[in-house]
């Protein structure tokens, strides 16, 4: 498909913004650790003798709120911006335009919890190409604050998840990365600069583009 450079990315698209960022922070921030990082699938990334999946850990209904609302900001088609306005209310919020204001939302370690949870399962399921270390890189709008943070520890240093998974990387809110090492049970945060940050999802965004190009030509 052509993707418009001034609209936002289709929901389905070859290669996955969200797996083309985490490959360029962890080959950028950890350059001794992960080189030339492979997009592929089962698992999203993988490397020389590690394997990384990808995910995200948002509320499911704040999620299609975020993303009827971008489509109906940038739809020109009358009747399909107001369907995207119709969701936005059934999903309880009130369309405003350009400045959105949005329910509130108490931060909980449950919607990481679960996005573990998930992989966990699935990779006990099989299918995934082997590795002899598989790790996981998870995207939140969580606000990781102290005691999520105490909370993330106890869980992702517990058996069921070291067993499966050795890192588990967390980005809060684009910007704040936490590192859980499940094998030795360390804990390590580092704050992204933003403005390193959004030349990487610029970046990312244009790994998409090119792919699509290339499917194209």
């Amino acid at each position: 498909m052509k993707i418009d450079k001034n609209k936002p990315l289709p929901d389905h698209t070859k290669l996955k913004y969200d797996e083309c960022c985490a490959k360029l922070i962890l080959e950028e921030l950890f350059l001794d650790r992960y080189k030339n990082l492979l997009l592929a699938d089962k698992p999203d990334l993988q490397g020389i003798n590690v394997g990384i999946e990808v995910t995200t850990a948002d509320d499911h209904n704040k999620q299609e709120s975020m993303s009827n609302w971008v489509k109906a900001y940038n739809c020109q088609d009358e009747k399909a911006r107001n369907n995207k306005i119709e969701r936005l209310a059934q999903l309880g919020v009130k369309y405003t335009g350009g400045v959105q204001s949005w329910p509130g939302f108490i931060p909980s370690f449950d919607l990481t919890k679960k996005a573990v949870e998930s992989k966990i399962v699935k990779l006990k399921n099989g299918n995934y190409k082997h590795f002899e270390r598989y790790e996981l890189f998870i995207f939140t709008d969580t606000w990781y604050h102290e005691n999520i943070v105490d909370a993330a520890r106890i869980y992702l240093f517990g058996d069921s998840v070291n067993e499966n998974y050795k890192t588990v990387y967390v980005l809060s809110q684009d910007f704040d990365l936490h590192i859980f090492e499940t094998d030795t049970e360390s804990y390590q945060n580092i704050k992204i600069d933003t403005s390193e940050q959004t030349d990487r999802n610029i970046r990312a965004r244009q790994m998409v583009e090119n792919a699509e190009d290339n499917v194209r030509s």
